[in-house]
């Protein structure tokens, strides 16, 4: 059974009128927004591995961690916006699901979930108690200055129920979870169902706290046929969308460039990976906000490089009504701080 979830957003009237919102409603601002998928992650303790499950949650919803890795980003690199929460298994952490270790909160090893009585037993469980998610974004809010946009970040329910599903954290091909989908449809139903309403909760949660946009990740649907994603995957992610009115929705499919004009009618924004270029992606979906999509190795290149393909990108934004630079996947973390920087203010500065 579908969980009515409490979501609503507070007021952005006191904001600034700064690139990124004018980008967000499709208009093309005179500075290029910018900003990166991955670019905050939590700085976790040396000893994270021998602390339980229920001590690394602990340790992942405390303020005083979360916020200054949350707002590092914007401090050192001056990008337009933050997230707080980009670790897509933490909902399932919460829940007691440790997929990167493999071992639940009772130390017993997690299994697939492939069968119905293993699907049964999960959706009766209780969702996470959301309190302490939507704080640390208040928070964050109150701290972030108010030209910076503060992003809600999770995953899709595809991906969350293709974890479970197949019970590790890169799964590929994702062979069982396409194999679950067709022998047992409404068992597959039933669980993504319930992933939907565990990411609404967590989405919501951080909606409530004062973001005013929100990003969910569905990369892993590039594997799926415009049939099968329509069918068990889009219904799901729409759902979601659709449940959080006027703001500003965007959709990270990086590889799924087939199923772009399946996805763009109900979101606002969306995230390109390398595999196409923007100009194709603007073809694709005609008058759609794009985000993207610098490839990560060019990170690592000298710099003339690397300003050929900052420009390639900005060139290549050109074609939507409006372009958001972001990297084509997450940014990797031994990329020297100054090259960083550097690209943001370059963008920045672009004309």
């Amino acid at each position: 059974m579908d969980e009515e979830i409490e979501i609503h957003t507070g007021s952005a009237a006191a904001n600034p009128d700064t690139p990124l919102r004018q980008a967000f409603r499709g208009e093309r601002p005179d500075t290029i927004p910018v900003w990166f998928l991955g670019q905050s992650y939590l700085h976790t303790p040396e000893n994270w591995a021998d602390l339980s499950l229920s001590e690394q949650n602990a340790f992942a919803l405390n303020p005083n961690h979360v916020i200054p890795d949350a707002l590092a980003p914007v401090e050192q690199w001056d990008v337009d916006a933050a997230v707080c929460f980009s670790d897509v298994l933490l909902p399932l952490q919460l829940m007691g699901i440790d997929l990167r270790t493999g071992l639940g909160e009772d130390g017993e090893k997690i299994m697939p979930l492939r069968s119905p009585s293993r699907v049964d037993q999960l959706v009766n469980r209780p969702f996470p108690d959301w309190t302490a998610v939507e704080q640390i974004v208040r928070e964050a809010r109150a701290a972030l200055a108010p030209d910076k946009v503060l992003i809600a970040f999770g995953a899709a329910p595809f991906v969350v129920a293709s974890l479970l599903v197949e019970g590790i954290v890169d799964p590929g091909q994702h062979l069982q979870t396409r194999v679950f989908m067709q022998s047992q449809p409404r068992c597959w139903d039933e669980l993504i169902r319930w992933a939907s309403n565990l990411l609404k909760g967590f989405l919501a949660a951080q909606v409530r706290g004062g973001a005013e946009a929100l990003q969910m990740v569905d990369p892993w649907v590039r594997v799926l046929t415009e049939g099968e994603y329509a069918c068990m995957a889009e219904p799901y992610a729409r759902g979601i969308f659709e449940d959080f009115g006027d703001i500003t929705k965007i959709s990270c499919n990086l590889g799924a460039d087939q199923l772009l004009g399946i996805i763009a009618p109900y979101v606002d924004i969306l995230g390109i990976g390398d595999n196409i270029t923007l100009e194709d992606a603007a073809r694709l979906a005609p008058g759609k906000v794009l985000q993207g999509n610098l490839d990560t190795d060019y990170l690592y290149a000298d710099r003339d490089t690397l300003r050929g393909a900052v420009d390639e990108v900005l060139r290549a934004g050109r074609a939507a009504p409006s372009h958001v630079f972001n990297c084509s996947g997450g940014l990797p973390r031994d990329v020297e701080s100054d090259d960083i920087r550097w690209v943001v203010d370059y963008v920045h500065n672009a004309h």
